[in-house]
């Protein structure tokens, strides 16, 4: 049942993956590198976000609810979602100077409310409906999006943001549909014991995500104040690209984290785990062969020329993207037995190297300095948290 989870969870995120692609052809060719900049620094700002709203909303929710119940947790995550998108949406606005507040906060609080529902699947190990609403988002959002533009006629690029309010929307309710069974009305209160769990098990491992995420993203703020919002573009397009191949470690680190939330056996956790780490390196360095095949004219005719530069990136970015591959199995071991200080650590060391190399690679060699300074810090991060596991292992 594992291996059979894992294959089809492959299989539904190669979908997802694939109308992913499709959105970032259909933005860089309405909108050019400067719209799909705009996108890129918007998307940022709500995945960071996110990052606090999932303290109480999102890993808490999926650990938490096999253990003590949806019921006892519903409250206080969505009060805590909404209060947090608010927050967030105003201090972005302000600190960015733009006037989408209403944007970013609708679009923040209805992902981190998706979010949660799919957390509840993943807790649950209904595996099925998380991946059937996974997919069901970017078709929403696709749809909405030409809608909007082809039919409505709105041709800028608030046309992608507007369909992205529709489309969330259409997954929530759907996604309510299933969730609301889950629970027993009796139950729901602002209970202090699962407010206490949550925070003390949301906030380590959403401050290890939030590290991370700045270990991925952070670039995107150095390449913006150096080189501008096209280069931004350029430069998303190339992760979003590579990071293409993480459709195999996510699937799989998925179905192994709902597996070991709910197994208390560490030896099989251990083993799991390596079997689970083994498969993913060996399936991405083969989707990363794939990608490196393509020729660079091919994603010039795809993007447009502005993209000219994407196969260069790949080839710079592909060995940190292998190797978070390998390392995000052993990462989520720690994160189902709460062992997050290993996974902070790990982030901390990416996040300092980041810092360091932005400030003297991206000046002097613009976006394909960003890439390297990606690539960098994903090894070392991952060559740590690689070595714990492994002597955690010997023991």
């Amino acid at each position: 049942m594992y291996l059979q989870n894992i294959i089809k969870t492959v299989l539904s995120k190669t979908v997802i993956l694939l109308l992913n692609f499709l959105i970032v052809v259909l933005t860089t060719n309405l909108w050019g590198a400067e719209g799909r900049g705009i996108i890129s620094i918007m998307l940022a700002n709500m995945a960071i976000i996110t990052v606090f709203n999932n303290v109480l909303g999102g890993s808490s929710i999926a650990y938490l609810t096999p253990k003590i119940g949806f019921s006892k947790l519903v409250l206080p995550a969505y009060a805590w979602v909404f209060i947090v998108s608010l927050i967030g949406g105003l201090l972005f606005t302000a600190s960015l100077n733009h006037n989408r507040i209403i944007v970013l906060f609708g679009l923040t609080l209805l992902n981190s409310l998706l979010s949660l529902n799919l957390s509840v699947f993943i807790g649950k190990e209904n595996i099925r409906s998380h991946n059937i609403l996974s997919i069901l988002l970017p078709v929403f959002l696709i749809s909405c999006t030409l809608f909007l533009n082809y039919i409505v006629g709105l041709r800028s690029v608030n046309s992608y943001f507007y369909g992205y309010f529709l489309a969330l929307i259409f997954a929530l309710l759907i996604s309510w549909t299933k969730v609301r069974t889950y629970l027993t009305v009796r139950e729901i209160t602002f209970s202090k014991e699962a407010i206490y769990r949550s925070f003390a098990y949301g906030w380590k491992n959403e401050m290890s995500n939030f590290l991370q995420f700045l270990n991925y993203r952070l670039s995107y703020y150095f390449v913006l104040y150096y080189l501008g919002l096209k280069s931004v573009g350029v430069f998303s397009v190339g992760i979003a690209i590579s990071e293409s191949i993480w459709v195999i470690c996510r699937s799989i680190s998925m179905i192994q984290y709902s597996k070991l939330i709910n197994i208390e056996d560490e030896k099989l956790s251990l083993e799991i785990t390596k079997k689970s780490a083994r498969i993913s390196l060996f399936a991405s360095f083969i989707a990363a062969c794939i990608l490196l095949f393509v020729p660079a004219e091919l994603y010039k005719m795809v993007f447009g020329v502005e993209f000219k530069m994407v196969k260069q990136l790949l080839l710079v970015l592909i060995p940190g993207i292998l190797s978070l591959s390998f390392s995000n199995i052993h990462g989520h071991f720690f994160a189902a037995r709460n062992e997050q200080n290993v996974l902070i650590i790990k982030s901390l060391i990416g996040l300092l190297l980041t810092v360091l190399f932005s400030l003297i690679l991206i000046p002097h060699w613009g976006i394909i300095g960003a890439s390297i300074v990606t690539s960098i810090a994903s090894l070392a991060s991952s060559a740590y948290v690689v070595s714990v596991f492994y002597l955690k292992l010997k023991k």
